[in-house]
């Protein structure tokens, strides 16, 4: 079952995490770390980590170390050296997915450890529901996290079939992480996601929150309720056949930063922010110019959510609020 969930979660719950070499090694000195699955490793499944450092120097050995003793229960052969990566001159691949035992343990290679982490075939379990909390968290409009709503207003058309800067009603979804920058394409890959995991994986999710966001039961899934709120937006940005923006917001987002509430855009109009029509052509945004030749790929991708949630369920997009 771990092996095949969908990307989404595989991304969430595959966090990495490093430790210094040494407690005592300042951060600035530091050169070699271990990657690892912060939540752990079932004990049948599929356990591995990377090593990687900044020297010449080559691991040929790494140690799973029982924490509470401090007792070696495995040492695992590192023979194939990955090469660079990213700042790093040497990477390696350590596998200790033979060893099913429970418990608490760290891995070492040298002076280089890793924090404690489990193995327990109960280390996954819900944390599907868990990653949703980020979803929640990056909401437009009503924000659960903050239990306030921001952006209420836009936004402002550019590019688009009728007059320029007219309103149009684009309000919800999510933000785009690190900033307040809202994709169709991102939005699409990510509520198609949601909907393929609960096509695929349904017993693994619960019903502890409301459509809104906010604690309390509605009799769905939870993670129904954050697919229709991208859906919901979906239907904003695609509003018919003929009409698909792209994006809210621009580089100007970027200028400073601020709470979701207190977003004053940066855009001229307001708290409005521009929203940019899917014209097929490169458009300016702010001082950048986008490189769009066609309307394929986010015509696919509003279309791919929209099937898997008809598909689903047939009133999900018009359900109770």
């Amino acid at each position: 079952m771990f092996k095949k969930l969908p990307v989404i979660f595989i991304v969430c719950l595959l966090s990495l995490s490093f430790r210094q070499a040494t407690a005592q090694t300042p951060d600035s000195l530091q050169q070699s770390w271990i990657r690892f699955n912060i939540l752990g490793y079932p004990e049948q499944g599929i356990k591995t980590a990377v090593w990687c450092t900044k020297t010449d120097e080559l691991v040929k050995e790494v140690s799973l170390v029982r924490a509470l003793s401090g007792q070696v229960v495995m040492k695992i052969p590192v023979s194939e050296d990955f090469g660079a990566y990213g700042p790093f001159r040497h990477t390696a691949r350590i596998n200790f997915s033979t060893f099913k035992t429970a418990g608490f343990y760290y891995l070492r290679a040298g002076n280089t450890e890793t924090p404690i982490f489990r193995i327990d075939d109960s280390v996954y379990h819900g944390r599907a529901d868990f990653c949703l909390r980020y979803m929640r968290q990056q909401r437009t409009g009503f924000n659960p996290s903050l239990n306030d709503s921001c952006h209420t207003h836009d936004g402002y058309t550019l590019y688009g079939p009728g007059k320029d800067s007219s309103y149009v009603d684009v309000v919800g979804g999510w933000h785009d992480a690190s900033d307040y920058l809202q994709y169709s394409t991102t939005s699409a890959n990510a509520t198609w996601h949601l909907l393929a995991a609960y096509r695929d994986f349904r017993m693994v999710f619960t019903d502890e929150y409301q459509a809104n966001g906010l604690t309390g039961k509605n009799g769905r899934a939870d993670v129904l309720d954050e697919a229709k709120w991208g859906l919901d937006w979906l239907l904003k940005m695609n509003p018919s056949k003929e009409i698909m923006f792209n994006q809210i917001g621009d580089d100007r987002d970027h200028m400073s930063m601020r709470i979701p509430r207190q977003d004053t855009n940066f855009y001229g109009r307001g708290i409005e922010r521009p929203v940019y029509f899917v014209s097929g052509k490169p458009q300016q945004r702010g001082k950048f110019m986008n490189a769009t030749n066609g309307v394929s790929s986010i015509a696919g991708k509003f279309s791919s959510a929209f099937t898997l949630g008809a598909r689903l369920t047939r009133n999900l997009t018009r359900s109770i609020q």
